[in-house]
C-alpha cells in the first residue's frame, strides 16, 4: 500500500497548535543537522510544489509527536497514530468499495432484495471458489446461519447460485474469524461494512442515469420540433403518428453515450422500425455508420442529413464497445435495480 501523507493543515490541525508553532518547530529541526531530533526530506516528508509546504509521513509526523511530548505534554504520539490508523482505515475502505464497483456487474434485486453473483462475491473478498464454497458451510452452521431466500438463492435465469447484501455480511463475518494474515482479515470485515452503502450509492447512480438518458431524449424531441429528421415528417392532427428518439451508437453496446443528446435522433416509428429491421433486429448494436448507410441507401434525397450525421459524428469521436459479456455495473437497465 502507498505511503500516507498527513499536510501541515491536517497536522495543525490534528495536533491542535498554531501555525507559527509548526514553522518553529520545523525551523529547530533544521536549524542543526545530525542532532537528536532530525527531519529527512525525502524520507519524513516532502515538499509540495507550488506552495512550498510540507506534507509528513507516518514516521516524520511521529518524530515531531514524540517531540511535542518531550518539550510541552503527554498525548501528541497517540492523537497522531490514532490519525493515520483512520487514514488507513480511509483508504482501505475506498480500495473496498473500488473493488465492489468493478465486480458488481451481476447485481439484480429479486423478492426486494439485492443480489451479487458467486463469481462476482469471489472477486470482491479476493478469494478463491473454493475456499468460499467451505466458508459458506461453515456459515450455513453459524449462530446466524445463511438462509436461503434471505441471504443466498439459486437464479437458473442469471446463472446460478448469488448472495444477497446479508448474506455477503455473514461470510464476511466467518472470514474475518477464519484467516490468520491482518490484512486480510481488514479487508474482508470492510466488505461486510462497506457493501450496504456502497450498492445503495451505485443503484442511486444507475436511476440518475436513466433519468438522464430520459432526459436527453426528451431534449432532443424538443430541439428537433418533434419532427423526423429523415423523413422531415411532423405529427399533426391529421397524421397523429409518434416519434422516436433513436441511439445511433447503440444504447446497450455504447452505454456511456446513451444519454448524450449528440447520440441521439428524431425519426417516425416506421423509419426507426425500418433501420433496425435493416440491422437485423432491435437487439443487434448498431453505429452511426450503420445509420449513414442506410439513409444513403433508402432515404437518397436526405443529403443534408448526411451531412449533419458526419457533423455529430466527429463529434462523438471513435467510441469503443463495452464488454457486452460483462457490462459495468453503472450500466445495467434501470429494471434490473428496481
Amino acid at each position: 500500500m502507498a505511503e500516507h501523507y498527513i499536510t501541515s493543515k491536517e497536522l495543525i490541525s490534528t495536533l491542535k497548535i498554531s501555525s507559527q508553532e509548526l514553522i518553529t518547530i520545523e525551523q529547530f529541526f533544521d536549524a542543526i543537522p545530525d542532532d537528536e531530533w532530525e527531519l529527512l526530506e525525502g524520507k519524513d516528508y516532502r515538499v509540495v510544489a507550488g506552495n512550498g509546504l510540507r506534507e509528513y509521513t507516518t514516521p516524520g509526523a511521529y518524530t515531531l509527536a514524540r517531540y511535542l511530548d518531550a518539550t510541552q505534554k503527554q498525548g501528541f504520539w497517540e492523537v497522531i497514530k490514532e490519525w493515520f490508523s483512520h487514514r488507513k482505515r480511509e483508504v482501505r475502505r475506498a480500495f473496498v468499495r473500488k473493488k465492489i464497483l468493478d465486480n458488481c456487474s451481476s447485481l439484480v434485486k429479486r423478492n426486494d432484495i439485492f443480489f451479487v453473483s458467486r463469481s462476482d462475491v469471489v472477486a470482491i473478498f479476493g478469494t478463491k471458489p473454493s475456499y468460499l464454497k467451505k466458508m459458506s458451510e461453515i456459515a450455513q452452521r453459524a449462530e446466524q446461519p445463511l438462509l436461503k431466500g434471505q441471504d443466498y438463492d439459486e437464479f437458473i435465469d442469471e446463472g446460478g447460485l448469488h448472495y444477497s447484501l446479508a448474506g455477503i455480511d455473514k461470510l464476511s463475518q466467518v472470514l474475518k474469524t477464519s484467516l490468520t494474515k491482518k490484512n486480510r482479515r481488514e479487508w474482508c470485515t470492510d466488505v461486510g461494512e462497506v457493501i450496504r452503502p456502497q450498492v445503495k450509492d451505485i443503484v442511486d447512480q444507475i436511476i440518475k442515469r436513466d433519468k438522464g438518458i430520459q432526459k436527453a431524449i426528451c431534449k432532443v424531441k424538443r430541439d428537433n420540433d418533434n419532427t423526423c429528421q429523415v423523413t422531415g415528417k411532423k405529427p399533426d392532427k391529421v397524421n397523429n403518428f409518434k416519434i422516436a428518439a433513436h441511439h445511433l451508437y447503440s444504447r446497450n453496446s455504447y452505454p456511456h453515450l446513451a444519454d448524450v443528446d449528440k447520440n441521439l435522433i428524431t425519426l417516425t416509428c416506421e423509419v426507426h422500425e425500418q433501420f433496425h429491421q435493416y440491422m437485423g433486429g432491435y437487439g443487434k448494436p448498431c453505429t452511426i455508420d450503420d445509420f449513414i448507410k442506410f439513409v444513403e441507401q433508402y432515404y437518397p434525397s436526405s443529403n443534408q442529413v448526411v451531412i449533419c450525421l458526419n457533423d455529430q459524428k466527429r463529434v462523438l469521436g471513435n467510441p469503443e464497445p463495452v464488454n457486452q459479456r460483462k457490462p459495468h455495473v453503472l450500466y445495467l437497465p434501470v429494471s434490473r435495480v428496481l
